[in-house]
């Protein structure tokens, strides 16, 4: 009997982490589509005001050619991703534990699920960064999806750094949600204190040691593709205090 019932268990686990994954698609709202909504209002408002700018100045051939690609709106996705990943775990955690559903498989399918979300916006914003260029920055040599110094990077690049980035919030989206999952308010009191204790530490540390202008060296001279690499440690260790944390967490109402 035991033979029989092993097969049927590990093929349940797989089909379990694809429902938590489905159990967060059911609510597209919060994750598939206000990111985008906001993202398509803020970038209306810019054109909009880049629009004006260009008109003022008689055309925008009399403006700098680089006056609109130091433009930073379309940062706000990325941290936004961070407050994703904390409401969509906030609010489906208990519910999902309701249908039988280990922590384990929770934690597992909730991380695929942040993935293909990071997968899917870092293409979205890329082909969108493609279009820009197509269209000469909009027909005003301006950038939006990808600004600042990736304007003459490669797409490839691009992709990159916009991966790295949403994997990163995401991730420490869901270590702060597996905070507030398990000790709430006072919890999250005690992790952004000590967040900015580390912090400040690090500043007075790097400040003891005379060490800004290294830092600026690194940061400057580091290829950004390299950049973006150096993440992932701080993301997987997001990722494993997150599932640490959520082992003996407790729904609540």
């Amino acid at each position: 009997m035991t033979a029989l019932d092993t097969p049927t268990a590990v093929t349940a686990a797989p089909v379990r982490l694809v429902n938590v994954m489905r159990m967060h698609v059911a609510n597209p709202m919060t994750t598939l589509i206000v990111p985008w909504i906001i993202t398509a209002i803020i970038f209306g408002v810019n054109l909009s005001i880049w629009l004006m700018v260009a008109n003022a100045a008689g055309g925008s051939q009399n403006l700098e050619a680089d006056a609109f690609q130091y433009n930073g709106g379309v940062s706000w996705i990325v941290v936004f991703m961070m407050v994703v990943a904390v409401q969509a775990m906030s609010l489906t955690f208990r519910f999902a534990l309701g249908f039988s559903v280990t922590r384990r498989e929770y934690y597992l399918g909730t991380a695929a699920y942040f993935v293909a979300l990071s997968l899917l916006y870092a293409t979205g914003l890329t082909l969108f960064a493609a279009l820009e260029r197509a269209t000469a920055g909009w027909g005003l040599d301006a950038a939006f999806f990808a600004p600042f110094g990736l304007v003459d990077e490669s797409l490839g690049l691009v992709w990159f750094l916009y991966l790295m980035t949403m994997l990163l919030f995401f991730f420490l989206g869901s270590a702060i949600a597996t905070v507030w999952v398990r000790w709430r308010a006072y919890g999250l009191y005690a992790f952004f204190i000590g967040l900015a204790l580390v912090l400040v530490a690090a500043g007075w540390g790097i400040t003891a040691a005379d060490a800004w202008g290294e830092v600026g060296e690194f940061l400057a001279t580091t290829p950004l593709a390299q950049l973006a690499a150096w993440t992932l440690p701080v993301t997987v260790l997001s990722a494993v205090v997150g599932y640490l944390f959520l082992r003996k967490a407790t729904p609540r109402a």
